[in-house]
């Protein structure tokens, strides 16, 4: 038998369901409310944690969660499903890129600070409330506003080797068919930095996971996600379902973000997903006058996974990503 299950207020007795909040209180700038749903089935067995919306601007997951709430079956369910609606309230009311209204990223902040700003208090909230409590994670992105983003899914290799194994498994049955293989987060637990890897360091597979882009809500993108994560809660025997685990996965070894040296207007000359050769022209950069001032070529052949497509870019902000493809298949 399960036992009942509190996230915030929500609080879902075995074989209920329940939404609420989780409550971040006013610090040195004002606090917010996550929205969160838990499932809770009727025997005990894993607990998913579904975080939607870390970044404000990325809508699909936040639709894709909507999409599924009224699909759970808590009577016929076996353990739990958290989902967060929307991790990052103010930067999605707020429309912002990015950052959320203290100038952060949320997704650098973990696992966050009780007594710092905004998005270190929602991060701390999140390990605390969330990830404290379940046994696997999927965190659901897509491009920002500003990114032109091809579907794929990051493995991040901890040094774990049943954590990996875990991990490696949930990238494969979320079902988008790139894989990245990430092998330099932190391994500090104090110092986790991201959403998946404050998981990961604390002994739990998890995924990041991303599909769509540019502030769009098209429905391939936002079905992705909602596919991706019904048949994660198969894949861990949470729930029946269809799987969509990926039979033939493209691995991406290593991937680089090239970044803009300097704050100016940005044109790319390539897309997402295509082929690119060693020094390819990515775009260039020019002045508020239209003159060049830097331009971007390949490191080395790969895949453009995701490119910049709105011309403002400041100094540090990433302009294009590009990812080597495995030379051998099933080497990762």
């Amino acid at each position: 038998m399960s036992k009942t299950l509190t996230v915030g207020s929500a609080t879902a007795a075995p074989g209920t369901l329940a939404s609420g909040w989780i409550d971040v209180p006013d610090g040195v700038d004002p606090g917010t409310r996550i929205p969160v749903t838990v499932t809770n089935g009727t025997s005990s067995g894993p607990v998913l944690a579904l975080i939607a919306g870390t970044h404000g601007y990325e809508y699909t997951s936040i639709l894709a969660l909507q999409r599924l709430r009224p699909r759970l079956e808590p009577p016929r369910m076996r353990g739990a499903a958290i989902l967060v609606h929307m991790a990052n309230p103010p930067s999605f009311y707020g429309r912002r890129v990015y950052y959320s209204p203290d100038g952060k990223n949320l997704n650098r902040m973990y696992p966050g600070k009780p007594d710092g700003t905004v998005s270190e208090r929602m991060a701390y909230a999140i390990t605390h409330h969330v990830i404290d409590q379940c046994t696997h994670l999927a965190d659901m992105h897509c491009g920002d506003a500003n990114e032109s983003l091809r579907p794929y899914t990051y493995w991040i290799v901890g040094g774990d080797p049943a954590v990996d194994a875990g991990s490696r498994e949930l990238a494969l049955a979320y079902g988008l068919d790139h894989i990245l293989v990430d092998r330099g987060r932190s391994k500090d637990p104090a110092a986790s930095i991201f959403t998946a890897n404050t998981a990961i360091t604390r002994g739990k597979p998890a995924i990041t996971a991303e599909s769509g882009g540019m502030g769009l809500t098209d429905e391939p993108s936002v079905a992705a996600h909602e596919v991706g994560a019904r048949s994660l809660l198969a894949h861990l025997g949470i729930m029946e379902g269809p799987s969509a685990r990926v039979a033939h996965p493209v691995w991406i070894d290593r991937a680089e973000v090239l970044r803009a040296p300097v704050t100016g207007v940005w044109h790319p000359v390539v897309e997402k997903m295509q082929s690119v050769s060693t020094g390819r022209l990515l775009g260039r950069l020019t002045d508020a006058f239209g003159t060049v001032i830097h331009e971007v070529h390949a490191p080395f052949a790969g895949e453009v996974v995701y490119v910049v497509g709105t011309p403002p870019v400041t100094a540090g902000e990433p302009l294009c990503e590009i990812g080597h493809l495995a030379e051998t298949p099933g080497v990762a």
